[in-house]
């Protein structure tokens, strides 16, 4: 895996958006240098927050903006920060985690889990629909 995954994704859209680095790092309300390390994989991505002015500034579908703070996420070694707050305010998802999290321990196949998983957003989709 890229360790700097968050890094170069966003220099990319920057790029394409034909947006300078100084430029981002002012929309941005960052010093360029410290926007540049974040770019090169010096710092940690920046906060939710910043991820979602960086998703409107960049013009990131849902899909890609969804991608861009996993990618975040992993460069921080951290859940998703998406995630956390919904997980925290939402008993059922707690109990659907820990329900799965057990079950793949317990028959230690994770397989069983995936396909309930596939499921469950196969259901959500269809749902939407």
């Amino acid at each position: 895996m890229n360790p700097n995954q968050f890094g170069e994704f966003v220099a990319e859209k920057r790029k394409k958006k034909d947006i300078s680095l100084r430029k981002m790092a002012d929309l941005l309300d960052l010093s360029p240098a410290y926007w540049s390390d974040i770019e090169k994989g010096r710092r940690n991505p920046p906060n939710i927050n910043k991820l979602k002015e960086i998703a409107n500034l960049l013009g990131l579908s849902q899909e890609e903006t969804d991608m861009m703070i996993d990618m975040a996420s992993e460069d921080r070694d951290e859940i998703p920060m998406d995630l956390p707050e919904y997980i925290k305010e939402s008993g059922l998802a707690r109990t659907a985690l820990r329900k799965a999290r057990k079950k793949s321990e317990i028959e230690g196949n994770a397989d069983i889990t995936e396909k309930a998983w596939k499921d469950f957003i196969k259901a959500l989709d269809e749902e939407e629909q």
